[in-house]
């Protein structure tokens, strides 16, 4: 089995600190299973993989965040081996939706246990996104919460709303062409979210996507709004009846492309890291492309 571990996420400790490594060891150890780590380096990482799995290895845990996941991920270039996620980031959006428990330890002693699921894998340009990507003022944000990192997801998330409110009454309006379902749409906005599946139309303070391997991109724009429409649609949001406000844009569709005018390349904040991408933005899903630990749902 594989640890790939990443020390310097948001709710990680410092090199040399990890509870989680010798837990795995004796958990494994009983049935005579060989555990190898891997410090997270996004330089090497595809190298060390590719090394690790051609020795044999059968499953792989990831301690990290959402940006770790999906460095793994995009890392692994489609080999089927199962991922076990440990949240120890600062959202773990992915690990909650996938109903992974948040304490480290309770996850390794779930993930021990977890039947395997495959999941979709979104994709703009190429890159690979489990979660989101967001166009517009979200690189702000993402500068905002590295300051943050340590908090509670259930006290940062609604602080990153709020925040947003506030940067989106400042922030330059981007005229986009969202093309769906055949249709081409156009709109004046200062944020736009792709989300991989939709998420649930009464998530509250925390979003939420029911399904991972529904085979539907989530669209969702803030149209251009007042300032008091914009404090309406945040008190909206912390209540989770979001979706019916007319400040609002809501779509679904397996594919979109979405063009920024004036803009040849521009940033977007991809499952919480801040990435440089090329115009137009071309998002797809890949069905059941990653293979996930899951735990089943009770019943």
């Amino acid at each position: 089995m594989l640890l790939v571990v990443n020390y310097g996420s948001g709710a990680s400790g410092t090199a040399g600190e990890d509870p989680i490594e010798p837990q795995l060891r004796q958990a494994l150890g009983s049935g005579g299973i060989a555990l190898e780590r891997i410090a997270f380096d996004p330089r090497h990482l595809r190298q060390r993989l590719a090394a690790a799995l051609a020795r044999g290895a059968d499953r792989l845990f990831v301690a990290g965040g959402d940006g770790t996941v999906v460095a793994v991920t995009e890392a692994l270039d489609g080999h089927p081996i199962p991922l076990g996620i440990i949240p120890r980031g600062t959202m773990n959006w992915i690990a909650r939706d996938l109903g992974i428990p948040l304490d480290p330890a309770a996850a390794v002693d779930a993930l021990l246990r977890a039947p395997i699921r495959d999941i979709d894998v979104g994709r703009v340009n190429q890159r690979p996104f489990l979660c989101a990507c967001m166009v517009g003022f979200g690189s702000l944000l993402a500068r905002w919460r590295e300051r943050e990192r340590g908090s509670s997801p259930w006290t940062l998330w609604p602080k990153i709303l709020w925040r947003g409110l506030g940067l989106l009454q400042r922030y330059r309006h981007l005229r986009m062409t969202l093309v769906a379902n055949g249709r081409a749409e156009r709109l004046q906005s200062r944020t736009l979210v792709v989300t991989n599946n939709l998420i649930d139309q009464t998530f509250g303070p925390m979003p939420y996507r029911p399904r991972l391997d529904g085979g539907q991109l989530g669209i969702y724009a803030v149209r251009k709004a007042s300032a008091g429409e914009l404090t309406r649609l945040g008190t909206r949001l912390m209540l989770g009846n979001w979706q019916a406000d007319d400040a609002v844009l809501t779509r679904s569709a397996p594919s979109v492309q979405l063009r920024i005018a004036r803009r040849r390349a521009l940033t977007v904040m991809l499952d919480g890291e801040r990435t440089r991408l090329r115009t137009p933005l071309n998002f797809a899903l890949e069905p059941g492309a990653l293979r996930v630990l899951a735990p089943a749902e009770q019943p």
